[in-house]
Parts: structure tokens; sequence; C-alpha cells
């Protein structure tokens, strides 16, 4: 029994300690990390429960487009060229990870709270998306 929480102890102390691991290829370009949630070819879908619009990553994990609750596209979007992001520690960053959670206000103070998209790429860069609108706000980089 004691080696089992000893066992138990290590895990979580291990844990504890995590941080972020990224994989370069022999040109710069990051290829992989702790930080990825999913991977092309998987296609994410975002619906949002109060307007039933939907927020889809297509498979190569560069546009994301909203189709409102009869299918009709709202929006598309390449937030990254879209909005002409310099180019951090990849050539052609590919989106790792988009959920659902609030804005911060820092561009629009009468919008903080409000539902946004938050997105993060596989170079680390992040930023959040307008629900409405698909416009991109650029937060940075770690």
């Amino acid at each position: 029994m004691r080696i089992v929480y000893t066992f138990l102890f290590l895990c979580c102390l291990s844990s504890a300690f995590a941080q972020t691991t990224i994989i370069y290829d022999g040109n710069g370009n990051v290829i992989g990390g702790t930080h990825i949630k999913t991977r092309p070819p998987q296609k994410v879908r975002l619906v949002d429960s109060s307007t039933n619009n939907a927020f889809v990553l297509d498979s190569t994990h560069v546009y994301i487009t909203a189709y409102n609750k009869t299918g009709g596209v709202l929006w598309k979007t390449d937030p990254w060229k879209d909005n002409k992001i310099e180019v951090y520690r990849t050539n052609r960053p590919i989106i790792v990870d988009m959920m659902f959670g609030a804005d911060p206000g820092y561009f629009d103070k009468s919008k903080k709270g409000g539902k946004v998209i938050w997105i993060r790429y596989i170079n680390t860069q992040f930023g959040f998306i307008d629900l409405k609108t698909g416009k991109f706000y650029f937060e940075g980089q770690d």
C-alpha cells in the first residue's frame, strides 16, 4: 500500500511542475509540443448554446467558419493571415486549441465578459475571435 501512495505522490508532484515543451524541426519550425490539443485532419466544432450558431475549425486547422442554426455561413476567417500577424517560430502556424471563453475587454470595455472564441497556434501565438463579426484580436505570444 505504501508503494501505491508513493507512486501517486510522485505522479501528482510531476504534474505540479509540468511545463510547456515545444519541439522544432531542423528549419526552426514548431512541429510539436505539450500545448497542442488537436491536430489536423481533425475538425473542431463549437456550438454556442444561446444562438445555436456553430463555429468550425477546418481539417487543415487554418480557417474558422461560423454557421447560423440553419447552416448559412455567417463569416469565415484565417485569423493569422487576415490580421497580417508576423512570423514567429514557424512560417505558417496552425490552430491547435480553440474554445469558448470571456472577452477581456482590452479593446472594447463594453464587451468585457462577453462570449468569444479563444484560439492558440502551434507557435504559441494566441488571441480571441468576436462571435458576431469573426474579427480576430491578437493577444500575444509565449
